[in-house]
């Protein structure tokens, strides 16, 4: 350390110390990324890991652009109806999730391995405001459930260093005044209510099963794609199957999301609302369609 001035001596001679005790310290610690504020919204993610990439999602689905494959072949999902299953909500501070336990995957032709189910999470607007992530010919809906799976069973580290390590089913949902009631749907409502901060949670004993917010499902059709996480770090990692026709929900249930959470804290007020990130350019990715005949 010849030369080195005290200051840049005793610098190093901490982070040495920091290392030998087991410690990181990142140089890279600042604010965490957002939806609503200027200052770390989604314009300003492209610093952010690889949010800058060519294969980001979400995108437009052109479908008179998508090219039909018949080898991608139906989707076979397991152990989705198993109400035990669902372990937790939680408000992450950026939206509602929910982790799962281990035992339910999807399988198909075209996925190169069997995926396990990790959690499922959801994207929206306002009441009055469309805010589904990805789009069908320019028209969003107004919120998008994410279904996140991983190869082989993976973690979610290990699956996002993987170029095919994720597999996410996306689905539609459409708010009606008409649509018949769906247990499954208004209990997960209800309990967003017990979940209003950043950081809390409920357990899950049996309250709904996924399967069951999947009912009114039309699984008959849905788009391919290779993409990206759609929140930071945005890894290039993902294989997306977006199903284009919705799940109708009540109304009442979609106020419950749109109404019921904040970002932080009660206090800060600033209620979870427009948590999508806007469309990213295709960049020539090919976008294949299945249609079970």
């Amino acid at each position: 350390m010849q030369g080195m001035g005290p200051t840049l001596k005793l610098t190093i001679h901490v982070l040495l110390l920091l290392q030998l005790g087991g410690f990181y310290v990142s140089c890279e610690v600042g604010p965490d990324w957002c939806y609503d504020l200027p200052s770390c919204g989604p314009k300003t993610w492209a610093s952010r890991g690889y949010c800058n990439g060519n294969k980001q999602s979400p995108i437009n689905i052109v479908t008179r652009n998508t090219l039909s494959d018949a080898s991608l072949g139906p989707i076979t999902i397991l152990r989705y109806e198993d109400r035990m299953r669902p372990k937790s909500l939680t408000n992450t501070g950026h939206y509602a999730e929910v982790l799962m336990k281990d035992g339910a995957t999807i399988s198909s032709p075209g996925l190169p391995a069997t995926y396990g189910l990790k959690s499922f999470h959801f994207h929206w607007g306002t009441y009055r405001q469309r805010g589904s992530e990805h789009a069908i010919n320019g028209m969003r809906y107004a919120m998008e459930l994410h279904i996140v799976h991983t190869k082989n069973n993976m973690t979610m580290d290990e699956a996002k260093m993987d170029p095919e390590g994720i597999a996410v089913l996306a689905f539609f949902i459409k708010k009606s005044s008409t649509a018949p009631p769906v247990y499954a749907w208004k209990t997960l409502a209800d309990l967003l209510e017990r979940i209003p901060e950043k950081g809390n949670s409920v357990e899950l004993k049996g309250e709904f099963s996924l399967g069951a917010l999947l009912s009114r499902a039309d699984l008959s059709t849905y788009y391919r794609y290779w993409g990206s996480l759609t929140t930071p770090e945005c890894n290039e990692s993902v294989i997306w199957t977006v199903y284009p026709d919705p799940i109708e929900v009540h109304h009442k249930v979609l106020k419950k999301f749109t109404n019921s959470m904040y970002f932080t804290t009660k206090k800060e007020n600033r209620p979870m609302q427009k948590n999508y990130r806007p469309l990213q350019p295709l960049n020539n990715r090919e976008v294949l369609r299945f249609t079970e005949i």
